[in-house]
């Protein structure tokens, strides 16, 4: 969560106020990148942000009554209760950014639709994009996604998480037993 403190923090000129967030790409609770970030979004660990929105096109739609849909719907529940969250199925439904307002967009969709997520942030008025990886399918979907951020003036930083990988976990767990070790990226 860190790069997302300093992202919204430069956003917004320096904790000059709180930035307007959309989550795009929740994914189910437990499981999705997107709702982990919307989970410490919530929980106040980033001060210079409020997450105003969540886009989650599966789980509004098609995975509504599959695996996974009714943990969302009570998620949506509980976040609209709470904390006045506002739900939408696609990008093109978030209303007009207010004046004076900065928004930007954590994208957390499937990989293949990313590239078309991220165009259609920049279009509801995003003027930054934090996007978790892989990005996209393919390095010229990249490309073209950078040439898209350098023509609108948006910028994107791409999100890793490096702890996931099952070889990290094992150099971790070994490490864990060795005297004075330390492992580092």
């Amino acid at each position: 969560m860190g790069i997302i403190f300093s992202m919204i923090n430069s956003l917004i000129g320096g904790g000059q106020g709180v930035a307007e967030i959309v989550l795009v790409g929740c994914g189910c609770p437990l499981r999705g990148m997107g709702w982990y970030h919307a989970v410490q979004l919530l929980g106040g660990e980033c001060p210079s942000g409020k997450l105003a929105y969540i886009v989650e096109p599966w789980f509004m739609g098609g995975g509504a009554s599959g695996p996974g849909g009714p943990e969302f719907a009570e998620f949506q529940k509980k976040a609209e209760a709470e904390h006045g969250v506002k739900f939408f199925k696609s990008v093109g439904e978030l209303p007009p950014v207010a004046d004076g307002v900065k928004r930007l967009a954590l994208i957390s969709g499937r990989t293949s639709d990313n590239p078309r997520l991220m165009s259609e942030s920049i279009e509801a008025g995003c003027t930054t994009i934090y996007l978790e990886k892989p990005g996209a399918p393919s390095v010229a979907e990249i490309e073209k996604m950078v040439e898209v951020s350098k023509t609108k003036n948006v910028p994107v930083l791409m999100g890793y998480n490096k702890n996931v990988c099952k070889y990290v976990s094992r150099v971790r767990d070994h490490a864990s037993g060795v005297a004075d070790s330390h492992v580092t990226f």
